[in-house]
């Protein structure tokens, strides 16, 4: 599913002009149109040098002379049409009142990494992550009050698995699939039949799923699959368009073949019928009913089914036509049937299906983590992009991601494994794409020498991050028990340090804030209990000293002297969540 975002946002008025520079004033109306000052909602103030390229920071106005933007700078700045204009680096929006609006992230071509805004009451409303111009991460939408309403996952503009996490306020939770056939690019795989003669089948972009048939029963699904233990509802509107008014259209689902499947349908006369085959004996749930709730003709009906616990319940345009007990089902396709000679247009398609247990915080999603299938954490060990983890966190990986906060945002990137050592359990990765910008320093010390039996250290890492604990990330703390590990090894620590799966690859530091290992295994809670092991970073420098690039690595003792809640904050952003498939 491909969403394309066009960012109407605007900015802002530089505090002075150096010598060889210019200053020009641009007037936008309240769609961030180029106007004339009389009639504009905003203005604009842009520094230009010498080549009229545009310099330093952007700072955008409201017509009567609040702050409205700032933005770090500009590649092209459009005076007719904003939504032209190309940014860089950080966008800051507010109200008149200071209230914060909404916050971008732009790489240094100009394509959008992430993006916020907020409620009024100052609650998250939007963040969205961005690729080359296109989603790619995560995509949340918040209630006023501050609690997830939907969480979407994409890759390259494409939405990741068939379903997206839906909300209430109350917390409750389903999986959403949504087909609205707003594409005629038929991005969910139905299983499409133009060149029939007894029947046919076309999407039409923006309006729905069209079927004709000139006397075959006919039926188009998509799989989608569904927990028979929790409850679920299916719907559709559909809108009969000619032929005979007294033969059925509507819902098929549970479809594995023709002798296995369910149906609830209705006549463009006013009837409606339910029922379906199991292992191909015949179940007649409801046979032709007259009902008043169902629009006649040519006008459109909505059709819902809706499984509570072990009762399921069918309705027509929102009244309950009939109940039954729910009886389970043998397939996963899920989609519309027609019989006779008739051509019906299908608009939308929506299954929703219960999250169970789904507990959701104030301010972040649960997620499904689709399509990924492990994660572990890593962390800098270079200004240009290289990070160390376990060897096992990445084996066998045809992709890696990795993901961590900068600049107060959340961004992704692709990375790949430079250099491993199986036998010690270590690997280094490197950053693969062109818009990662190197930090300035990375603030910790590399240390190399043997720490001491009662050192106290903390772990930082991402543990279950794709399951049950969420992806920010965590601190743990405990001391070194053992210079040396499982049955006398001597490259690892054993420490007190808790540890949980995910955790793997992550730092172990000093309180001093020097990195003295790799966070590797835990012993089984069955055997001793708080019992870890760290691989020694002495031998990380010996992998880092066998790369055909020379690094140059941290060496920050502005760090010691900071407590250790400020060693954490400051740290974190330099630890990030590796998730592998």
């Amino acid at each position: 599913m491909k969403i394309k975002f066009l960012l109407l946002f605007s900015l802002l008025l530089i505090t002075g002009t150096a010598i060889g520079q210019s200053q020009k004033k641009y007037y936008y109306d309240e769609e961030w149109n180029g106007t004339s000052a009389s009639k504009a909602d905003f203005y604009r103030v842009v520094n230009y040098d010498s080549q009229d390229k545009p310099v330093g920071e952007v700072r955008d106005y409201f017509i009567t002379g609040e702050l409205q933007s700032v933005i770090d700078g500009a590649l092209y700045i459009d005076k007719a049409d904003d939504s032209k204009s190309i940014f860089t680096g950080h966008s800051r929006g507010v109200l008149k009142d200071g209230r914060k609006q909404f916050e971008s992230l732009y790489d240094q071509t100009g394509n959008l990494i992430n993006h916020k805004t907020w409620f009024e009451n100052g609650n998250l409303q939007m963040e969205a992550e961005y690729k080359n111009g296109e989603y790619h991460g995560d995509y949340n939408l918040y209630y006023e009050s501050g609690k997830l309403y939907r969480s979407l996952s994409f890759s390259n503009g494409e939405m990741i698995g068939k379903f997206f996490t839906e909300c209430d306020e109350f917390e409750n939770c389903q999986k959403v699939f949504y087909e609205s056939f707003y594409t005629a690019e038929n991005e969910n795989g139905w299983n499409l039949n133009a060149d029939e003669k007894e029947f046919k089948s076309n999407i039409i972009s923006g309006q729905g799923l069209k079927m004709k048939s000139s006397g075959t029963t006919f039926q188009q699904t998509v799989n989608v699959p569904l927990s028979l233990s929790e409850n679920f509802s299916i719907e559709t509107i559909v809108d009969f368009k000619s032929g005979d008014n007294n033969n059925s259209h509507g819902l098929i689902w549970g479809f594995r073949d023709w002798d296995n499947y369910y149906y609830f349908s209705i006549t463009a006369n006013g009837y409606f019928r339910i029922g379906g085959k199991t292992e191909g004996i015949n179940l007649e749930l409801a046979d032709w009913t007259e009902s008043d709730k169902i629009n006649k003709d040519f006008e459109r009906n909505l059709l819902k089914i809706l499984k509570v616990d072990d009762k399921i319940y069918y309705s027509i345009n929102g009244g309950v036509v009939f109940s039954d007990d729910f009886y389970s089902f043998r397939g996963n396709n899920t989609g519309f049937v027609i019989s006779g000679s008739k051509e019906v247009l299908f608009e939308n398609l929506i299954v929703r299906q219960d999250i169970p247990g789904a507990l959701v915080s104030n301010s972040r999603p649960v997620s499904s983590a689709p399509g990924w299938k492990g994660n572990g954490t890593g962390f800098f060990i270079s200004k240009d992009g290289y990070l160390a983890t376990n060897y096992h966190v990445i084996e066998d990986a045809s992709q890696i991601e990795i993901e961590f906060i900068r600049n107060g945002q959340k961004i992704r990137y692709e990375a790949q494994v430079i250099q491993s050592d199986r036998q010690n359990d270590l690997a280094i990765l490197k950053i693969k794409d062109a818009s990662f910008t190197p930090f300035d320093e990375l603030p910790y010390i590399f240390g190399t020498e043997l720490s001491d039996i009662g050192t106290n250290v903390f772990a930082l890492g991402y543990p279950m991050a794709l399951s049950v604990m969420g992806t920010e990330i965590k601190f743990t703390d405990g001391k070194i028990s053992s210079k040396t590990g499982f049955q006398g090894d001597i490259s690892t620590y054993q420490m007190t340090t808790p540890i949980q799966p995910g955790n793997s690859g992550g730092p172990l530091f000093d309180f001093d804030g020097k990195l003295i290992g790799i966070n590797s295994a835990i012993i089984s809670p069955d055997l001793a209990d708080n019992v870890s092991y760290a691989i020694k970073s002495s031998y990380l420098k010996n992998l880092i000293d066998v790369l055909p690039a020379s690094l140059v690595l941290p060496d920050d003792n502005n760090i010691t002297s900071k407590s250790l809640t400020e060693k954490i904050k400051l740290l974190s952003d330099y630890v990030v969540m590796i998730k592998t498939k």
